[in-house]
């Protein structure tokens, strides 16, 4: 157990450190940065570069935080220490052990630790790194990897002398795994995972800095153009030359946050380990761009996120976005999960009003990546006992999947869509057995919307789920404070409000009255008044946003909770009559929402609010993603 919280606060401290970066992104275009000097260390050849101001003090940070204490006592943790990827990390920190001669568990990251530092990745399978880190002179030599030089090679490249060390170890993981599936085959094919995989440990000091490496070329390439810089040299293998690094970091704002992470997404998506572990599954839409950057900004109140995102063409469509505005003075102040985005195709717009008011079905999901079982079952036809099936007649076709959508798809083509917004809540369930949802849909146009087409197209739409003949589907006006609406169907709610060229749908009243009450203050607008607007609000004023999008865990963590504990008990089925931590009792899997996904929302209990914004920048796109945090 001891050596699986090493490994988890080592991947956390890293990769929740740093690929926090990861999330949602956008800036103002600043004017292009000199080339960063620790950049110009780099050798070619880098997947991703991530930069700190000061490590030590991020590290730190994330050590004292009740985040991490609360993380290595989680079902979230439990999980994803047994998961593969656990474990193939857990061979690489044994690989790296035996090499360098020493575990690289919290001491070592701490002891290494220093204040600029930059950390470039050049192989995902491999693992294979280079990091430099400023220390305070002298600081360095005391590190126990330094110390231990006496028992590593000796290297020379210039004037600048290295130590490196390669040991061969034995993939434990591997050994104990026989069924893999296609993904994993493909992983090994490139040298990920292989049984006695060897691992070099390089490592040097020159002035102030520390070098750490796991490759010997990246080590020689490091310190020569360290060498180069220190006289003056023009640097042409580094990577500040490559120009999707150039590109990026001419894109990015002028003030670098306290992590920068320059991606080449050229590279990166198309590998397998990203198809494999990248958690959003939408490698397609990856794929349209080269390269991107992410600033963060850690405030005492809030986190926030810069991104660039570079294509890898000319974007088809530069047409100026509709301004969200208007969309998003509508928004009630108890929201959920909210996005509005501009230009939304047909399409997208009726899968929305589909699947949060009409339907109203858990929905369905299935693999991509795996192929549909075969049926190789014999099937009789006709039976002797059975005189009331025809044999002789095809059997009647049954209705045609999504035509009740029909009327309603070509009143939304009509009406020349501008922009949607869609909302989500749940409400207060204390006391109740089931936590009841609440959605709104709503619609922007560029002209008026027809009232009595689109009354006629959502009747005829949602009768097929509920009735035969369009009985006991009648509309009827409602008269509130914030104006009228009607309204279909008591057994399932529909509400629809028209305000020219504005049509707002819910299927709940309270939450209708509280966007027509948003009405009359649309000219003003709420959006300042919203904590995690404040950091965007100029942004998207500068360029209309195309994208935003919000969610509210303060008010929806418990509720979350309770709808958790009820879907996996129902899944789990009647041997599950107890709230304990295991799916069955008997020491099995936690349960994955009331659980793991529980948990990990109970470690981050101080986050407030997430908030995303994107909008165009020319061939560019720039996204912002806030976080607001209880004080």
């Amino acid at each position: 157990m001891k050596n699986r919280r090493h490994i988890a606060t080592i991947v956390v401290g890293l990769v929740i450190a740093f690929a926090a970066t990861a999330g949602v992104w956008a800036a103002f275009q600043g004017s292009p940065a000199a080339p960063p000097a620790l950049a110009a260390m780099l050798p070619q050849g880098a997947l991703l570069t991530i930069e700190s101001k000061d490590f030590a003090g991020l590290l730190k940070r994330w050590n004292d935080s009740p985040e991490k204490s609360a993380w290595l006592k989680s079902d979230n943790l439990s999980i994803f220490s047994r998961s593969r990827l656990f474990g193939r990390l857990g061979d690489a920190q044994n690989e790296f052990a035996l090499s360098a001669g020493l575990p690289p568990d919290m001491s070592f990251l701490d002891e290494v630790a220093g204040g600029e530092s930059v950390f470039a990745w050049y192989d995902i399978g491999n693992l294979e790194f280079l990091y430099i880190t400023r220390m305070p002179a002298g600081s360095a030599d005391k590190t126990q990897l330094v110390q231990m030089r006496s028992k590593f090679a000796m290297r020379q490249v210039g004037n600048q002398t290295f130590y490196v060390r390669t040991k061969t170890g034995q993939n434990r993981t591997d050994q104990n795994q026989t069924d893999q599936n296609q993904t994993d085959q493909t992983e090994q094919s490139q040298g990920d995972g292989a049984q006695g995989q060897a691992r070099t440990v390089a490592f040097a000091t020159s002035g102030d800095w520390l070098l750490l490496a796991t490759r010997e070329d990246l080590m020689a390439g490091a310190l020569t153009l360290m060498a180069a810089r220190a006289g003056s040299s023009a640097a042409a293998d580094s990577l500040t030359a490559e120009p999707w690094f150039v590109d990026a970091r001419a894109a990015a704002v002028k003030d670098a946050g306290e992590l920068r992470m320059t991606l080449n997404l050229k590279k990166i998506v198309p590998s397998p380990y990203f198809r494999s572990y990248w958690v959003q599954r939408n490698v397609t839409e990856m794929k349209q761009y080269r390269s991107a950057i992410a600033d963060l900004y850690m405030n005492s109140g809030d986190f926030r996120e810069e991104r660039v995102l570079l294509p890898e063409a000319e974007p088809q469509n530069s047409a100026s976005a509709p301004d969200l505005g208007a969309l998003m003075a509508l928004l009630p102040q108890h929201s959920g999960v909210y996005r509005a985005v501009a230009a939304p195709g047909v399409d997208a717009v009726l899968d929305s009003i589909s699947e949060k008011l009409l339907q109203r079905t858990t929905g369905s999901f299935a693999d991509a990546r795996l192929a549909p079982d075969a049926d190789v079952s014999v099937h009789e036809i006709g039976s002797t006992e059975d005189f009331e099936t025809r044999i002789d007649a095809a059997p009647l076709a049954p209705p045609v999947r999504g035509a009740e959508l029909a009327a309603l798809r070509r009143t939304l083509a009509a009406a020349d869509l501008q922009a949607m917004m869609t909302v989500s809540r749940t409400v207060d369930a204390r006391g109740s057995i089931w936590v009841p949802f609440q959605s709104a849909v709503v619609l922007s146009a560029t002209r008026d919307w027809d009232a009595a087409a689109m009354q006629a197209a959502l009747q005829r739409a949602l009768e097929a789920h509920i009735t035969a003949g369009g009985l006991g589907l009648a509309w009827k006006s409602n008269k509130v404070q914030g104006g009228s609406y009607v309204e279909v169907s008591d057994s399932r709610p529909l509400e629809m409000a028209v305000r020219g060229r504005l049509c707002i749908l819910a299927d709940d009243a309270e939450l209708m009255q509280e966007i027509l009450g948003q009405t009359s203050d649309a000219g003003s607008g709420r959006q300042p008044a919203r904590k995690a607007d404040t950091n965007s609000d100029t942004q998207v004023r500068q360029s209309p946003a195309t994208l935003i999008a919000g969610f509210d865990l303060a008010q929806e963590r418990s509720s979350f909770a309770q709808w958790s504990r009820l879907v996996d008990r129902t899944n789990a089925g009647p041997a599950v009559q107890h709230d304990g931590a295991d799916t069955d009792g008997s020491g099995g899997e936690p349960s994955f929402f009331s659980k793991n996904m529980r948990s990990l929302g109970d470690v981050f209990a101080a986050l407030e609010s997430e908030r995303v914004v994107e909008r165009g920048d020319g061939r560019l796109t720039r996204q912002t993603v806030t976080y607001v945090w209880r004080h």
